[in-house]
């Protein structure tokens, strides 16, 4: 059905529209070109960058990685069962101030 006339709402004057009906000979002509389209169809493509697949396969490496360093672990057990492992208090006291320091950055 063609619109023969718009209705505008800001003053309400009718326009009239010269638009011809489609000939049927023009709406097959659409839908062979929808149907066989002459032109190749668009697709998306996804490139990365040179960073981006670095930052990829270090996040596969991690996710190989054990969390914890179990011969480390053990390690420590041994040398605290027999006595020898020793608590480096400097460096304990500078971790400390680091951490805190990190956090006080975080709340200002």
């Amino acid at each position: 059905m063609p619109i023969n006339t718009i209705s505008n709402n800001v003053n309400n004057n009718p326009q009239q529209i010269n638009e011809k009906p489609r000939s049927n000979s023009t709406t097959q002509n659409i839908h062979q070109r929808a149907q066989n389209p002459t032109h190749p169809v668009a697709t998306d493509t996804v490139n990365l960058t040179g960073t981006a697949s670095q930052l990829r396969s270090l996040e596969q490496q991690l996710a190989n990685q054990p969390v914890v360093d179990a011969q480390r672990v053990e390690s420590i057990k041994r040398e605290i069962a027999n006595g020898s492992y020793e608590i480096n208090s400097q460096q304990v006291a500078d971790k400390m101030i680091q951490i805190e320091s990190a956090i006080n950055k975080r709340l200002i």
